[in-house]
């Protein structure tokens, strides 16, 4: 029996305590139910986000690879502009530059308008193009590459100083790469003075080579100027003498004179 009363006693004591407890939590638990139900939702969302950026990535490398087997300019820009910040839209961006460095390199030996000088435009592009990508912190590989993209454009441009510095960053960032001693080549090469003066030279010859723009008005005749009088075509002397051999045939025949009287 007394067992029993003490048994009861405690269950007593832990349901008083457990009331007490419920007493003093009482004005808490909104606040508490709110945080849990905030966390949830936190959870939720960073888990639906996360799935829809699995997602956004496999779609982005799905459009790449069908641009690239295409090979659509078109398709490069839907990447870079349906998934900004992407892996895949960092190569699409690096793929469209590597393409406008190589159309330009080609166009620089060809005559130029200085109202239209299309080589260096597109050198420009690549380089900025180039130097975006950088900007997004890519991956090794990408950023190997966009660097030395970016010191091909700028030793286009002549920008010589700062083409070596691209590519001394690419030989002492990346010492096993293959590109790595490439770049050490170029970049030992644009530190001496003759090949400054070889792009010096070339420069000059691009301006010497302006494609000559359309004359105004047409130029007057050689013959005209030295104030020679044209030459006529000549007549037809055949037609002219059949014409007046006719006219004779038709006028009639002049009376004879008159036989002296006797």
């Amino acid at each position: 029996m007394k067992s029993e009363r003490r048994h009861e006693l405690q269950e007593n004591d832990l349901a008083d305590s457990v009331e007490q407890l419920s007493e003093r939590l009482r004005p808490y638990v909104t606040p508490i139910l709110s945080v849990a139900i905030g966390a949830l939702i936190l959870v939720l969302v960073g888990l639906f986000v996360s799935s829809r950026w699995e997602a956004n990535r496999s779609e982005s490398w799905d459009t790449c690879l069908a641009a690239l087997v295409t090979g659509d300019p078109e398709g490069f820009r839907e990447v870079i502009l349906r998934y900004p910040g992407t892996p895949a839209a960092q190569w699409a961006e690096l793929i469209l530059a590597d393409r406008n460095l190589s159309e330009a390199t080609d166009l620089l030996f060809a005559k130029i308008d200085p109202a239209n000088d299309v080589a260096r435009e597109r050198l420009e592009v690549a380089a900025a193009a180039y130097a975006d990508v950088l900007s997004q912190r890519p991956t090794d590989m990408v950023a190997e590459r966009a660097t030395m993209g970016l010191a091909k454009a700028r030793e286009s441009l002549g920008e010589l100083d700062q083409a070596r510095r691209g590519y001394e960053a690419v030989a002492n960032e990346y010492p096993s790469s293959p590109m790595a001693n490439l770049a050490t080549e170029h970049a030992v090469d644009l530190a001496q003075d003759k090949t400054k003066a070889f792009y010096n030279w070339f420069a000059e010859q691009r301006l010497a080579n302006v494609a000559p723009e359309e004359p105004s008005a047409p130029k007057e005749d050689a013959s005209s100027s030295a104030g020679e009088q044209p030459i006529e075509p000549a007549k037809d002397t055949e037609n002219t003498d059949k014409k007046s051999t006719k006219k004779k045939e038709v006028e009639p025949a002049s009376t004879p004179e008159s036989a002296p009287e006797e």
